[in-house]
């Protein structure tokens, strides 16, 4: 008898024991699954952003998204083959050096393998629109044309293809009314065609502020004040600005009535008087250099003949 109704009841209690199980599984999967935030290639940790992580987030961009310097950056940017580049490499053997990457591939795929030619910063055709003017009822043909722009890669997100000469040259485009094509005449359109490039800081000495100086060799506006901004850091509750140089706070709370908000401290504080204010009290004028009652008043003659006494005529009435 016992045994007869023991083991359904084990079978019962298993079952909503491996329920139970895969009900805490599914939770937490669930959970790992709502705390990816952002590019998969990182890491996200739970929880509160440590001094490390502070210091990492406030990292200037240049830092983060530059893994090479400037210098080599120029150099590589020099590079117009792919044997030029493996030149430049350690450890390569001699054999790869000079076919490349030809005998890498095998059959078919080395056959049908293209060298890609570096796209350097160079004049290069673009399109270019032929605008006028803003005016909707004007139909202008063409609408663009092709003509040398500066394009091209540069090896860092700090440097961007950029003009060294130019030239204007003109366009003669037909200007007609869109509704009923009516014909408006011929019109010139100068256009800027890049004859010379290179690859150059984005951020120019004129970007920066007052608070900044420019530094060349970092293609960055640097903040002057070093030591304010060694301060900021190391504060948790504030983080520092380099575009504007000035230590702000991390979150701006709303404070309730008779509060204000500190942006020294990063919190409420209550609003507080200089001195106390009794409106019940009369104020007192105590002047010291007031007349002694012994001492007569000074009486000073009026003159007739003076021509500040005599009446102006109102302006009103000229």
């Amino acid at each position: 008898m016992q045994s007869r109704l023991g083991a359904p009841f084990d079978s019962r209690s298993s079952r909503r024991r491996v329920t139970w199980m895969l009900i805490f599984a599914v939770l937490i999967l669930d959970r790992v699954d709502g705390q990816f935030h952002g590019d998969p290639d990182h890491i996200v940790f739970p929880g509160p952003v440590g001094p490390r992580s502070r210091a990492l987030v406030s990292k200037p961009e240049s830092d983060s998204e530059t893994p090479i310097s400037l210098d080599l950056a120029t150099r590589l940017n020099s590079i117009d083959t792919l044997e030029q580049f493996m030149q430049l490499l350690h450890g390569v053997p001699v054999s790869e050096k000079s076919v490349a990457f030809s005998n890498r591939f095998g059959g078919d795929e080395r056959s049908n393998a293209v060298k890609p030619t570096p796209a350097k910063c160079m004049p290069e055709l673009q399109l270019v629109p032929l605008k006028l003017d803003d005016d909707p009822s004007t139909f202008v043909f063409p609408i663009c044309t092709r003509i040398k722009r500066c394009g091209g890669c540069c090896i860092s997100p700090l440097l961007s293809c950029q003009p060294t000469a130019t030239e204007m040259r003109n366009f003669e485009v037909v200007v007609t009314s869109v509704n009923d094509l009516n014909y408006r005449g011929r019109r010139i359109v100068p256009l800027e065609e890049h004859t010379k490039c290179k690859c150059d800081c984005r951020v120019k000495e004129e970007d920066c502020n007052d608070r900044q100086h420019y530094e060349s060799h970092n293609c960055a506006c640097v903040c002057n004040n070093i030591d304010e901004e060694e301060k900021c850091r190391k504060n948790d509750l504030k983080i520092w600005d380099s575009v504007f140089c000035t230590c702000t706070c991390r979150a701006q709370e709303p404070c309730t009535t008779g509060y204000y908000f500190n942006p020294n401290t990063c919190r409420c504080g209550p609003i507080t008087l200089s001195r106390p204010v009794n409106r019940f009290t009369t104020t007192n004028y105590n002047f010291t250099n007031r007349r002694p009652e012994n001492r007569r008043p000074v009486i000073i003659p009026l003159d007739p003949s003076d021509p500040r006494r005599k009446p102006k005529e109102d302006p009103e009435y000229k």
